[in-house]
């Protein structure tokens, strides 16, 4: 372990060194900005966090929320995957079960298998992402420890928040809104997809709802081949997937606060096939999934020192999977069920009682369940928690301390134990000067076993090799403890360009993961089991310029994972996390045509498979462009994607010999997109 915690004290002092030597500039220099520059600002949060704009979004092509995400070089976004089953968002080599997803700060359901629908969350009515880096669980719980992601939607305002002195005027309804509509071709596979998405939203003088929606086709492309037991079969060679999306917003706004209710929708249904040779030649696995979500939301202003926010959300989820095996007279067809819910309710007290403390007091309570083919009867969770955080403002908040605490306790359920654990956390954030932050954060993690991790049976049986596999609960499984410290520096260079490192070190006991148990066996068997210890440790890079004209950015990320291993009394590395991350982004707008050209690159270097096995997966690269052009007062903007532009070439095969295009389950050739977005009533 030392070589590993002395690389991070280097990594750290070198991010230090750099700060002081930029922050040399006082604040008295004169910075001159003349109209082709635009200010690179310096985030306030105590926190370190990135944000995706609007028009970040809009520049790098992305449809959904996960589009979106992989544009940042310290957060891992990976759909599923022939040797990983589940969408998976993994910040500092921390993934699902770590990183919380909320859309206006009420967390995103998951499904049974611990992973959230970012790809099924479309771009449509989001104002920005914020993304918050891990040792902040005081607020968010420990399942935050790798980070937090908030979505933040463009609301309707009421006419009661805008200053408009006729009264006539604020009685009549406003209506906004727009239509996205976008089709992909693969000309080199005579292939094609189909992209529809949509928002509306209706104000008035107190209320306002917002309705959004999408609906994603990919028909696949299906080839037929002969098999000397099971005949002429027909399979997909990429999956078919349809996938919908519908939320629906109502708030009502007055001076005294706000209520709302919310409901949410979201249906799958795909078809995969990566097992083209051997016993399972054919075969195919489907999954169906329906998601529900309903909840109930709340601020009360007291007066402009005291307010309190809450929200209530009930959320279900459905899936259904069924494996079908063509082999002639031994053809089987093999289904299963699954369903759980969700009650969580979350209210927290905001008091600033001088202009040096900020008070959060809050309490969370979430009651899941879980059924299906894998159990004996419904299984139940109750976890919750109270949570204190002071924000305290010092020297012209120059200097912000960040001192909190958070209680667990999960009380006795269908005889489990009962479980309860104190987590302390304290921020650091350092102005020296206006152009340059300096953070430092420590966060204690208490990590309860989900239902998924205690009882579920997984079965992931239309891959080959190490991609097949039976993942198995364990019902004796405890609680994880961590201690988690993160560093940090922003600096504005010369108003020019501003820079953003940081890096982090999560030390966790009882490390939850899944653990091979029988490598012979086919399937393979795999259970989840507590590691003994095991530490994440890293950074990550990145340079940023918003000019006039035209935007920069570029990014590195270093992700380290390993696991104490009791046989071998020596660290081995933990499976699936991407060590080295490269991302870029070139936008310019061209004069005179005022078209915008954007190029979007993503590079991940390969990631170990299986603990201890050796078996790597290829890297992944991929390039993409994007030209767009407004007309009709920049409310109708039509665009052309060029995807894959390199055709699946990379770098590093796997230790099979996969290529990026197999084992990712990529079409062949270059895709191209041609869509249009129309806004109306801005």
């Amino acid at each position: 372990m030392g070589i590993f915690l002395k690389r991070y004290i280097f990594f750290c002092i070198v991010i230090f060194s750099a700060s002081f030597l930029f922050s040399q500039e006082t604040e008295d220099d004169v910075i001159t900005v003349d109209a082709e520059k635009i200010e690179q600002t310096i985030d306030d949060a105590v926190e370190q966090k990135k944000v995706i704009t609007t028009d970040d979004i809009r520049k790098s092509g992305s449809k959904t929320v996960g589009d979106a995400l992989k544009t940042l070089p310290d957060v891992a976004v990976n759909a599923a995957t022939a040797g990983n089953a589940n969408e998976s968002v993994t910040m500092q080599g921390l993934g699902n079960g770590y990183v919380k997803i909320m859309i206006d700060g009420v967390s995103v359901s998951t499904d049974i298998s611990g992973s959230t629908p970012i790809f099924q969350i479309p771009i449509e009515n989001i104002e920005r992402i914020e993304v918050i880096k891990g040792a902040d669980s005081v607020l968010y719980g420990s399942d935050a420890m790798g980070g937090a992601i908030n979505i933040i939607t463009k609301r309707g305002r009421s006419d009661s928040e805008k200053q408009d002195s006729q009264d006539a005027e604020k009685t009549k309804l406003k209506i906004a809104g727009g239509i996205t509509e976008e089709v992909g071709f693969m000309p080199l596979i005579l292939g094609w997809k189909n992209y529809a998405a949509g928002n509306l939203t209706v104000s008035g003088k107190h209320i306002s709802n917002t309705l959004i929606g999408s609906f994603d086709f990919n028909p696949g492309r299906e080839k037929k081949t002969e098999d000397a037991l099971a005949g002429k079969i027909t399979y997909y060679e990429d999956t078919k997937k349809i996938l919908g999306f519908v939320r629906d917003t109502l708030t009502w706004n007055d001076v005294w606060g706000s209520v709302g209710a919310y409901t949410v929708y979201t249906g799958s249904h795909q078809i995969s096939n990566y097992t083209k040779t051997g016993l399972d030649k054919g075969a195919d696995m489907t999954y169906t999934t329906h998601r529900g979500e309903f909840g109930l939301t709340g601020k009360y202003i007291f007066d402009e020192k005291l307010y309190v926010d809450s929200f209530l959300a009930g959320k279900l989820y459905f899936m259904e999977t069924v494996y079908n095996v063509k082999a002639g007279l031994h053809s089987s067809s093999t289904g299963t069920h699954s369903n759980s819910s969700d009650v969580e309710s979350d209210t927290r007290v905001h008091w600033t009682p001088n202009t040096i403390n900020d008070i959060t007091l809050g309490a969370n309570a979430d009651l899941e369940s879980m059924s299906g083919t894998s159990f004996e009867k419904r299984k139940y969770a109750l976890e919750t928690a109270l949570f204190a955080q002071d924000s305290i403002a010092l020297f012209d908040a120059k200097l912000t301390l960040v001192p909190g605490v958070r209680f667990d306790v999960s009380p006795s359920v269908q005889g489990s134990s009962a479980l309860f654990m104190a987590t302390p956390k304290f921020g650091i954030k350092y102005n020296p000067t206006e152009k340059t932050a300096l953070r430092f954060s420590y966060g204690m993690g208490y990590k309860i076993p989900s239902l998924k991790e205690k009882h579920w049976i997984f079965r992931h049986s239309y891959a080959p090799g190490a991609g097949n596999f039976i993942l198995y609960g364990n019902p004796n499984l405890v609680p994880e403890k961590s201690h988690s410290f993160n560093i940090g520096v922003e600096q504005n260079v010369k108003n020019l360009f501003k820079v953003s490192a940081g890096g982090y070190f999560n030390y966790i006991l009882d490390l939850i993961d899944s653990v091979v148990t029988d490598a012979s066996s086919s399937p393979q068997k795999r259970e989840y089991r507590n590691v003994d210890k095991a530490m994440t440790y890293g950074g990550d890079i990145s340079i940023s310029s918003d000019m006039d004209r035209l935007n920069v950015k570029v990014g590195y990320a270093y992700t380290g994972a390993k696991f104490f291993d009791k046989d071998t009394a020596g660290w081995e590395n933990l499976a699936l996390r991407v060590p080295h991350r490269l991302t870029a982004h070139v936008a310019y707008r061209i004069p005179v045509i005022e078209t915008t050209a954007a190029l979007n690159v993503q590079w991940n270097s390969p990631q170990l498979l299986t603990a201890k096995s050796g078996y790597y997966t290829p890297d992944y690269c991929m390039v993409g462009f994007d030209v767009s052009k407004k007309f009709l007062d920049e409310k109708l903007e039509v665009y052309v994607g060029v995807d894959n532009m390199l055709n699946n070439i990379h770098f590093v095969k796997g230790t099979n010999g996969e290529t990026q295009k197999k084992y990712y389950g990529l079409a062949d050739g270059i895709g191209v997109r041609i869509g249009g977005k129309y806004n109306f009533g801005k």
